[in-house]
């Protein structure tokens, strides 16, 4: 019995691990171009505020930190969603990450009740919420080329 304990303890920590390992490849990704800083600015994301906050170490509210991270995510998925009718679907990397997302959102609440790393936590969110925007960006960009190029001005 407990040797049954310990093949799963370690195969769960290994699915975790192996699951971080991909998400971290994907966030590793180029952009040709910053497109979060257009997005962000566009719809007045709050993230990266967010990260310049705990990157000074300068005081913070949690719940609005933590609100503020939700907004954005769920703003920028349905951008990633809706933001190109001919890719309605999210690519696997994108699943995967916004899973990812939604692991650390979940447990940011046990993060700050026992001060365990939070600020990393946030930093690993808005990382990912960049990651977001520049994709979504990616996406609106090349959708607004293609109809530019197919309905061009006499």
């Amino acid at each position: 019995m407990v040797m049954s304990v310990l093949v799963l303890a370690v195969s769960i920590a290994l699915f975790c691990f192996y699951i971080q390992t991909i998400c971290e490849r994907a966030l590793k990704r180029e952009f040709s171009h910053p497109y979060f800083q257009e997005i962000a600015k566009a719809i007045q994301l709050e993230y990266p505020h967010l990260r310049d906050s705990f990157a000074s170490k300068t005081s913070y509210s949690y719940s609005d930190a933590h609100l503020a991270l939700r907004c954005d995510f769920m703003t920028l998925e349905y951008l990633l969603k809706k933001g190109d009718p001919s890719r309605r679907h999210l690519s696997r990397s994108e699943r995967m990450l916004v899973l990812y997302f939604r692991f650390l959102l979940f447990c940011l609440p046990i993060r700050h009740a026992f001060k365990l790393q939070e600020r990393e936590a946030v930093s690993k969110l808005a990382t990912i919420l960049q990651f977001f925007a520049n994709s979504a960006g990616e996406r609106l960009s090349i959708n607004s080329f293609a109809t530019a190029q197919a309905n061009p001005k006499s």
